[in-house]
């Protein structure tokens, strides 16, 4: 077992939103998925204290702290410790949560676990050395008959005065010592520092030695920890790993390569376990046109760096393999909520486009996934493969750089649709083909048979679109003569597009306007009438232009944001075009 301490920490901005590209995966799955200003998830009896906390209203010090009642995506509120740091730039602050329950559970296990290490270091030789940075206090230890022996414990400076006063080391090995104490003091992220000495024979036996370790970040510390191996312990260490990864991991990236990988899933699948997991295919955006223009050594380092972002947010949660080119694949352990999965899903979206935010001039590297979940989508590694492929297939159609997961109620249909018309493989043509030839044959039944016309496309819309409702508004009051879906009535009139403030919000076509609601600047008043609407995500087409306005089709997501795909947003403005010829009256 590996113990960690959940790193739920988040950059937040002026507005106390979340600033997504600082935010990690930890905390995207604390809390409901749509969480966007942290103040909302707390308990309303501690809000305007919490406010105060992250705004420094009366404490402006760079390290405050205090205790609040957090919702969590379960539906309960739960305590957490609560810190914040002040960050240089202005009008920003880092918090970081440490949910009570899970510390004193962190704490239990712990315990048991140091117990379980402790028996299974007294069956070796090893010499264990810790570095506590806010106490300055060395320790080197070794382990016999479960107990711990304590050679040395004392501050760094102590230590080397002591190894250099009781000759642990020769004097033309103090230098190195120097070094050693540098590099311990600073407490990087590894340190392999070789050194002569008898640190382990207490001055009978000089060995040739490295001090191994690695940096852990703790609840309220930093602390360096390792092991004293000599040349010959290396040696051995590192020839073993150097066969094992040689048959499991990918040479480029250091990941699992895809024979491993794929006898992982396949064994996860035959053991029949009871635990839902959820199998994800990343595939890289826009990573060809690096490999062209770039060359295939840049491509290299965008593959290696993709993979060891991916295998840094999954953590220990679960496995990740590369499948060849610029796809990987992860089985994510434990997946028990939708929150969970859709929290690590928008973790990968979000720091893939961070990881290469500015690397080239042109081209915007970004991750498109899809995932299915094990046994709800499937119970065999074919169906859940299929499925995964499916959603990958969705999120690229719909404009990349998002994520898609299986769902029975929005995507069996298409699913079944496309398994008929591609044998199980993927599709012939694309999604933007494929809607081009709805929107003819719309356009060659309009003339005939408008309302018809009208309601087959708005069905096959719906469906497609996942969105609450599309709706039709017409006349000078913009009253709605045509709804498609759920019937919401705060929307039956959008007098609104008569506003100057809604027609800045037009592009310059002057036929659409696609915007999520926070995307809309602050003052605008187009801003509260999709916020009082609760319309988290919309695209409106205006019928005719922004000077003859005669009428207006919306098609709205309420309650959770989504993001349209271009060939979406291409289709929308069309059925305006080709509706602006069409007696509106008709089509009620």
């Amino acid at each position: 077992m590996i113990l960690t301490v959940k790193n739920r920490s988040a950059l937040l901005d002026k507005t106390l939103r979340l600033v997504e590209s600082d935010t990690t995966k930890d905390f995207f799955t604390y809390f409901d998925f749509q969480c966007q200003y942290v103040a909302d998830y707390v308990h309303p009896d501690e809000k305007e204290q919490f406010i105060d906390l992250i705004t420094g209203k009366y404490d402006k010090s760079d390290n405050r702290s205090n205790v609040f009642r957090l919702l969590r995506n379960n539906g309960e509120y739960c305590y957490n410790f609560v810190t914040v740091r002040n960050v240089p730039e202005p009008n920003l602050a880092r918090i970081r949560l440490f949910d009570i329950y899970d510390a004193i559970e962190f704490t239990r296990l712990a315990v048991d676990e140091n117990n379980k290490i402790h028996a299974a270091l007294s069956l070796t030789n090893d010499y264990i050395f810790s570095y506590q940075k806010s106490k300055d206090l060395f320790t080197i230890a070794y382990y016999s008959q479960g107990q711990e022996i304590v050679l040395h414990k004392m501050h760094l400076a102590d230590w080397k005065k002591l190894v250099i006063e009781e000759r642990l080391v020769s004097p033309e090995n103090v230098k190195s010592l120097n070094f050693l104490c540098e590099d311990i003091a600073k407490s990087p992220d590894h340190i392999m520092d070789r050194i002569e000495g008898s640190f382990r024979t207490a001055g009978a036996v000089q060995e040739k030695l490295r001090f191994v370790g690695m940096r852990h970040e703790g609840l309220n510390d930093t602390y360096l920890v390792g092991r004293i191996l000599s040349d010959e312990d290396i040696a051995k260490i590192q020839h073993s790993h150097a066969l094992i990864n040689e048959l499991q991991l990918d040479s480029l990236t250091q990941v699992y390569n895809k024979k491993t990988i794929t006898s992982y899933i396949e064994q996860k699948f035959k053991s029949g376990l009871d635990n839902h997991f959820a199998f994800m295919i990343v595939d890289l955006d826009h990573f060809k046109p690096v490999n062209d223009k770039y060359g295939h050594m840049a491509g290299d380092k965008v593959i290696a760096r993709s993979a060891q972002k991916i295998k840094e947010i999954i953590g220990e949660d679960g496995v990740v393999g590369r499948f060849g080119g610029d796809e990987f694949v992860v089985v994510l352990d434990n997946v028990a909520n939708v929150n969970i999965l859709r929290g690590v899903l928008r973790a990968l979206v979000v720091q893939i486009k961070k990881e290469f935010e500015g690397d080239f001039e042109d081209i915007s590297l970004t991750c498109s996934v899809g995932a299915a979940v094990y046994p709800t989508n499937g119970t065999t590694y074919d169906e859940i493969f299929k499925k995964a492929d499916f959603c990958l297939y969705r999120a690229k159609d719909k404009g990349r750089n998002r994520y898609v997961f299986y769902r029975d109620d929005l995507h069996s249909h298409a699913y079944a649709e496309r398994l008929k018309e591609t044998g199980g493989g993927k599709a012939s043509e694309s999604r933007d083909v494929q809607e081009l030839g709805h929107m003819t044959r719309f356009m060659r039944n309009l003339a005939v048979n408008p309302k018809t016309a009208l309601d087959t496309l708005l069905k096959h819309m719906m469906d497609l679109y996942s969105v609450d409702c599309i709706c039709i508004y017409a006349g000078k009051k913009m009253k709605r003569i045509v709804n498609y879906g759920e019937d919401y009535p705060e929307l039956k009139s959008a007098e609104y597009v008569f506003s100057d403030d809604f027609k800045k919000l037009v592009d310059d076509s002057g036929t659409a306007l696609f915007n999520l609601t926070y995307d809309i600047p602050e003052g605008n008043l187009f801003r509260a009438v999709l916020e009082e609407r609760k319309i988290y995500s919309t695209v409106h087409c205006i019928i005719g232009t922004k000077d003859n306005i005669k009428g207006l089709i919306t098609f709205n997501k309420l309650n959770v944001p989504i993001r349209f795909a271009d060939y979406e947003v291409s289709c929308a403005n069309l059925l305006a075009a080709s509706l602006s010829f069409v007696d509106l009256k008709k089509l009620c």
